[in-house]
């Protein structure tokens, strides 16, 4: 018989110790068929918390008014800011309280710290690394 080293003993016992403890992981009952089975949080993700009845879900995309529609023209009033965030990127707060990432328009009206009408066109086509809000592709600007 092949004697072992005392490596290779403890690498089989930490294999069969590892394969154990994923073991006892697994789920210990199966559902029955017919019955719903809720997920629960688990080391493995996070699972967002529902929401008591007649209160709305959060969202993780970003609030578009629900009277816009993509590739709609909308106008839109606020103050321009410059976030550095992934190389920057420029937003506009709008004064409804709506946060929305600027794509184009003239750089000398559409500025950080300025306080500008935008008309533009809702892009949910597309997706950005800022992440800061609706992306509105600027198709007219001007100072407030």
């Amino acid at each position: 018989m092949a004697t072992r080293t005392p490596l290779t003993r403890l690498l089989l016992t930490g294999t069969l110790l590892g394969g154990l403890l994923l073991t006892g992981c697994a789920p210990t009952q199966e559902p029955e068929v017919g019955s719903s089975m809720t997920p629960q949080p688990s080391a493995s993700g996070w699972l967002p918390p529902s929401s008591p009845p007649g209160r709305p879900k959060p969202s993780l995309s970003p609030q578009v008014p629900p009277s816009a529609k993509d590739g709609q023209v909308i106008s839109v009033s606020g103050r321009v800011e410059r976030v550095e965030l992934e190389g920057g990127c420029t937003v506009l707060r709008a004064d409804n309280g709506t946060t929305y990432q600027l794509m184009g328009g003239d750089p000398n009206v559409v500025k950080p710290g300025a306080t500008v009408l935008v008309k533009g066109r809702l892009r949910t086509d597309i997706m950005t690394i800022c992440q800061m809000g609706p992306v509105l592709e600027v198709v007219t600007a001007q100072s407030s």
